[in-house]
């Protein structure tokens, strides 16, 4: 029986090792060892595991609308011409229907303590921007969705992802209650491509 109730954390996506320069990964690597010390030893896997939810694009405005007035000249009443009631045709647009998607992935994470997830992201972000002659114009990010067996069923591909934004910082005395709190971190791409991956 199909399920009514689908699990929407069957998911795995990491962000890969070279996404990050190589300076901040054996920076920050020091501070996890010396000043957080965890199971998490390595900055990429300590940010990848921070990940808690991903949202990806849909369609929208594939259609175009088009006014209908019909005019019926062949019925009068009191010397005036009965006009139908004013009505919408709806047509697919001729435009290209990669036009239509947001080509952003937003990614949540959770705020670590300390948010050295956090800073690693943010000092990334101008890394990449200040340097990009020392990136790959060939990035990839691959999301793996599974089945209820736990086994992969379909990827879905992004390429050349950048970041184009990343949430900013509260910090207040006035929460009384502990709480898990996120930041999301939005990066544009040029492409996606989904493909489903076959297990004999």
């Amino acid at each position: 029986m199909l399920s009514l109730t689908p699990r929407y954390d069957l998911y795995e996506f990491r962000l890969p090792k070279t996404f990050f320069p190589e300076e901040l990964r054996t920076k920050y690597d020091n501070i996890l060892s010396k000043y957080n010390p965890s199971v998490l030893t390595n900055c990429i896997d300590y940010v990848n595991e921070s990940i808690v939810g991903i949202t990806l694009p849909g369609l929208a405005n594939l259609t175009i609308t088009q006014p209908q007035v019909s005019h019926n000249k062949g019925l009068t009443t009191h010397e005036h011409i009965n006009v139908e009631p004013f009505h919408e045709n709806h047509y697919l647009s001729v435009e290209n229907p990669l036009t239509k998607m947001e080509t952003q992935l937003t990614v949540t994470f959770r705020q670590n303590q300390g948010l050295l997830n956090y800073f690693l992201l943010y000092e990334t972000t101008f890394h990449r921007y200040c340097r990009p002659q020392m990136y790959s114009t060939d990035e990839l990010f691959t999301i793996y969705l599974k089945g209820e067996n736990g086994k992969y069923i379909s990827k879905v591909l992004i390429y050349q992802p950048e970041i184009s934004s990343i949430d900013g910082l509260e910090f207040s005395f006035n929460k009384v209650e502990r709480s898990s709190e996120t930041f999301n971190v939005v990066f544009d791409f040029n492409n996606i491509d989904f493909d489903f991956l076959y297990q004999e």
